[in-house]
């Protein structure tokens, strides 16, 4: 083995080892912000059980409501995208000053 491939052997051994060790860094991190988020929700969810749902189940709901509008929301653009596809050009124009004409309101 020539000396420039065991040199370059030897730093990327060194940067990978670097690597691993910042991931390790970041996912300490990350599990602490998560066992911080979870302090956070236990002292916010009311302690009662009075039949309402916790704030980790309202927040829970709320995002799986925003993923499902995000879903939809790509879903329309992409069919207008097809759409566009199969209209005359003066008409895909016509569509676009309109529209932008409105962006601007």
């Amino acid at each position: 083995m020539s000396k420039e491939l065991k040199e370059g052997l030897a730093r990327v051994e060194q940067e990978s080892h670097q690597i691993v060790e910042a991931v390790g860094l970041q996912n300490e991190q990350i599990r602490i912000s998560i066992a911080r988020l979870d302090e956070i929700i236990a002292l916010l969810t009311p302690k009662d059980d009075a039949g309402e749902p916790s704030l980790s189940d309202l927040l829970a709901h709320l995002i799986a409501q925003n993923r499902e509008q995000l879903i939809l929301t790509r879903k329309a653009v992409d069919l207008l995208v097809d759409m566009q596809k199969d209209l005359p050009d003066k008409m895909v124009e016509a569509l676009e000053q309109r529209f932008s004409s409105l962006a601007k309101v």
